[in-house]
């Protein structure tokens, strides 16, 4: 998919404007048939980690046009009902990002990555070894 000349920030001017400032961003618990898909990290913040896909808020977007982006750009995966859940600020070593979370239910289980993950996994009930920014939000939601 073509990048937006608009919207899209090229790494090196990116690196120093997440220095200076918060990033809008969207994070997506994703559900299918009771079960959360969470996927394994390739980028920071939060490389390694197992986590919710998400992020930035590109301009001009709304935040529901950001979650379908963002979902089918890291997953493949087509929206059946999105409802916005609640929003909390992610401080990364890297990042301060406010993100707007979402529980978002699919219309498969079939997952098609990017690069910016190695590895999925649907789960069915509450990891205890996640990131507590995750475990926040899975709670908040009300996932399990």
């Amino acid at each position: 998919m073509p990048k937006d000349p608009k919207s899209w920030i090229e790494e090196p001017l990116y690196t120093q404007i997440k220095d200076f400032i918060l990033i809008p961003c969207v994070d997506l618990l994703i559900v299918h048939n009771n079960r959360l898909l969470l996927m394994l990290r390739n980028n920071e913040p939060g490389k390694d980690l197992w986590f919710s896909p998400g992020g930035r808020i590109h301009i001009g977007e709304t935040l529901e046009e950001a979650v379908i982006r963002v979902l089918r750009e890291e997953t493949g995966l087509e929206p059946i009902k999105m409802e916005q859940k609640g929003t909390m600020s992610h401080i990364w070593p890297e990042i301060h990002a406010v993100t707007t979370y979402y529980k978002v239910d699919v219309d498969s289980d079939k997952v098609k990555m990017n690069d910016e993950h190695r590895n999925y996994k649907w789960y069915h009930k509450m990891k205890t070894d996640l990131h507590p920014y995750l475990k926040v939000m899975i709670e908040k939601a009300e996932i399990f």
